[in-house]
């Protein structure tokens, strides 16, 4: 489990009103949160569990508990007549209620129709620690970096209407890449290397039931074709968001199902691998505290889970935040 990607979610709402123009004025806005809590994850590939594992190797990993603590942020400058332009960088809103903590930097235009074209670089989402051979036994394994770049094209409020796609495309890399290393053969090697081309799809539709009220069901598909068959795989799964925004108070609740299927056998477990991921998010944001309209005190409690067909892949992550924002 990506800690990176799930440790920090969901700590500012998506912003389910839509305004003329992509901000509310010209010029630069943004926004800075400061945030809290303490996140509890259970994954053999965590680097931040144990590093020596015992045989058997096909079990579930042990729990870890940590706290979380930091800031996020982004900033954009937004021009024209119809403030139809804008640059921005940083943690953007709408992807961060969904668990996604990334650097984006892009550009976003709006058409006279509505609809909105965001095209952005980001160079931190696929970036972090992970073990060089996460299947060695009865020895300390090593850590290395994972990292990689991605790119991303956004067309939001098709037409005017609630209909969004979202694409993106990111490669992979493995500075030290050594996994089976300690007693597969080369062929055997190749078949878990985890370097690869990742390619994202989402369409998702926003239907509002009552003012201040709705919900964004979605469906998602991710082809990751990795440089070892046992690590490529096909992904499919829904998301739903529920909002109710009333007053001082927005609350926004996720759920989301996804099922893995692997290409070809794991030479260490001798299976072909096969995921359910689930989980459920709730974000909420109460705004002008001490009066100020800028200033909101943030909180997020989730829960994620793997169930996979091999015991050693199975991970879990509970997370609980607390945090202020104040928004320029």
């Amino acid at each position: 489990m990506n800690i990176k990607h799930h440790a920090l979610m969901g700590f500012a709402l998506l912003p389910m009103f839509a305004h003329a123009g992509l901000a509310e004025h010209g010029g630069i806005s943004g926004e800075i949160s400061l945030i809290g809590g303490v996140v509890s994850t259970d994954s053999n590939l965590s680097t931040g569990g144990e590093a020596t594992k015992n045989s058997p190797l096909n079990r579930s990993g042990n729990r870890e508990t940590d706290s979380i603590f930091g800031p996020l942020g982004s900033v954009a400058f937004t021009w024209g007549a119809g403030l139809n332009h804008q640059v921005f960088a940083g943690t953007t809103r709408e992807d961060i209620a969904v668990g996604t903590i990334a650097l984006e930097i892009g550009y976003k235009y709006e058409f006279a129709s509505g609809t909105q074209v965001t095209a952005a670089y980001l160079p931190t989402v696929v970036s972090e620690e992970v073990w060089a051979n996460p299947y060695l036994t009865d020895t300390a394994r090593s850590e290395t970096d994972k990292s990689g770049n991605a790119y991303r094209l956004q067309v939001s409020r098709i037409g005017g209407s609630p209909l969004s796609l979202d694409f993106a495309y990111a490669q992979t890399e493995i500075d030290n890449e050594q996994s089976g290393t300690s007693s597969f053969s080369p062929t055997e090697q190749n078949q878990l290397a985890r370097e690869g081309d990742s390619f994202y799809t989402k369409a998702s539709y926003r239907q509002f039931l009552g003012r201040g009220l709705g919900v964004a069901p979605a469906v998602v598909y991710i082809n990751h074709d990795a440089d070892g068959d046992a690590m490529s795989y096909q992904s499919i799964g829904g998301e739903l968001s529920y909002f109710s925004f009333a007053g001082r108070n927005k609350i926004v609740l996720t759920g989301k199902y996804h099922v893995r299927d692997y290409d070809a056998i794991h030479p260490v477990f001798e299976a072909t691998r096969e995921d359910k991921e689930y989980g459920a998010f709730l974000a909420y944001e109460y705004g002008e505290i001490f009066g100020l309209d800028s200033l909101s005190f943030i909180s997020l409690a989730g829960y994620s889970n793997i169930d996979s067909n091999i015991d050693f892949y199975n991970a879990s992550q509970y997370l609980f935040s607390l945090g202020v924002s104040y928004k320029f």
